[in-house]
């Protein structure tokens, strides 16, 4: 039994607990949240003191339905309460006891399993948390592709041959070496298919790019690998949601207005090169909006960003004028996009209000 039933997802975004993208989550149509299966790593909400407040923003963004949740990684400064309740969630004793212990306490979360170096306490951890019937997603990021087999094997056997389970096997970053990395994943898959059959198998990756001086647009060479696999039955979609796998930490002030529009499987960026503040923004949008009749703005997709674009160009300042919201915008406009790839005319499909 799983929460969810894998072969009916079509998109399992990995996110952050971070403003943008889980203001991107919260203002996706309740039929797109219904469709998509997001993947939140955990980490501290904003400045919050307790992992209440983030939990509660998950719940805010995403309400009680059945949400897949991984360990994020560890973070400096390592200062607060939240940061001690984050260390004790780690703790591999006794199995990861009080990992699971949260699992228990959260009935809407799918569990994804944390690795350790004492594989007893791993193997217990795999056995309880798939006892719970909710389904169980490994995370197999790069550092652990050499183990994949090792991994695969230990889920296998106590699954019965990954019953409910979901690996979700992460690239990291992807480039126009596509086909390539391709050609690895069938590898990967074959070998997870080996030892837990019936398990359903994920490939992720992001290729958003960190500099866009005469970057018009770019591939989405997530996509691309995803669509080259020959063994792409049985597979689902993963990516970033749009955004990096390595966070930009700041420095050289602000970045130029910029405005990222995303189609199905290609970003178009608008960049101001003479403007800065909400002018720069204002600017992009309108270029975007010019679009239409190259086929790039899509009017008929009636989404949060959308809506943020279009009264951004209008003048209000209260849409588009930091980095920060132009990042929510791209985020929600790539997962409605994403959830429905393979029919666009149902992204369209949309019926509902957006707060500003």
């Amino acid at each position: 039994m799983t929460l969810r039933a894998w072969g009916e997802v079509p998109y399992l975004p990995i996110l952050s607990l971070r403003p943008s993208e889980m203001r991107a989550l919260e203002e996706l149509p309740n039929r797109t949240k219904d469709r998509l299966l997001p993947v939140i790593h955990l980490r501290p909400w904003l400045t919050s003191h307790r992992l209440e407040s983030a939990t509660g923003r998950i719940l805010d963004a995403y309400g009680d339905r059945p949400v897949v949740i991984a360990m994020g990684e560890r973070e400096q400064p390592n200062e607060r309460p939240v940061h001690a309740q984050l260390e004790a969630l780690r703790d591999a004793s006794g199995g990861f006891r009080q990992w699971c212990e949260f699992f228990q306490a959260n009935g809407n979360y799918i569990p994804a399993i944390q690795f350790s170096p004492q594989v007893s306490h791993e193997e217990a951890q795999i056995a309880r948390l798939f006892g719970f019937d909710r389904g169980l997603v490994v995370i197999i990021e790069p550092p652990a592709l050499p183990a994949i087999s090792r991994i695969a094997q230990r889920v296998g056997e106590r699954t019965h041959g990954g019953q409910g389970v979901c690996f979700i096997i992460d690239f990291g970053v992807a480039g126009r070496d596509h086909l390539e990395v391709a050609a690895r994943a069938i590898g990967y898959v074959d070998t997870i298919r080996r030892y837990a059959p019936v398990a359903a198998v994920s490939l992720s990756a992001s290729s958003f790019p960190d500099s866009f001086v005469g970057l018009p647009d770019q591939p989405i060479f997530e996509r691309r690998l995803f669509d080259t696999l020959s063994v792409r039955d049985g597979l689902i979609y993963s990516d970033r949601g749009s955004a990096r796998v390595e966070r930009q930490t700041g420095g050289g002030g602000q970045p130029a207005p910029r405005i990222d529009y995303p189609l199905s499987d290609q970003w178009d960026f608008f960049r101001s090169d003479d403007l800065t503040g909400f002018e720069g923004y204002q600017q992009q949008a309108r270029r975007l909006i010019a679009t239409e009749r190259r086929g790039i703005w899509n009017p008929h997709l009636r989404v949060w960003g959308t809506q943020m674009i279009e009264r951004t160009a209008a003048g209000d300042t209260s849409a588009i004028g930091s980095p920060q919201k132009a990042t929510a915008a791209r985020i929600n406009l790539h997962l409605q996009r994403q959830t429905f790839y393979d029919s666009p005319a149902v992204a369209e499909d949309t019926d509902e209000d957006w707060s500003g």
